[in-house]
């Protein structure tokens, strides 16, 4: 056995994201992943109502400065297992059209 739970203090980025936006993508978009199809109210019930990720189509962290989000087309909402994948590779963020080929591809097997 390993311990874990050791305080480390860490200095780093961190983008700023506005809740307005997000609010204002899941009226747009909906709580289904745009990916595969998962919603988290059909599979948890009222703990999953209103439940989804929020994905900024241009990563903030590509974009070097404060920008002006549309909701409707610079965010998509992914479930949390999609957004994993897009993210897994930092110096390979997988576009939306990349990932839906990959669940694609699954799917057909």
């Amino acid at each position: 056995y390993k311990f874990e739970g050791k305080v480390k203090h860490v200095y780093g980025k961190l983008y700023e994201r506005n809740p307005k936006n997000r609010a204002l993508a899941i009226a747009y978009h909906g709580t289904k992943c745009k990916i595969c199809g998962f919603n988290f109210e059909e599979v948890y019930g009222t703990r999953g109502r209103g439940y989804i990720e929020i994905h900024h189509i241009n990563p903030l962290s590509t974009i070097r400065e404060e920008t002006k989000i549309n909701p409707s087309t610079d965010l998509i909402p992914v479930c949390a297992n999609c957004h994993r994948i897009i993210h897994r590779k930092k110096e390979n963020i997988l576009s939306i059209d990349e990932m839906k080929e990959l669940v694609c591809k699954k799917e057909s097997k």
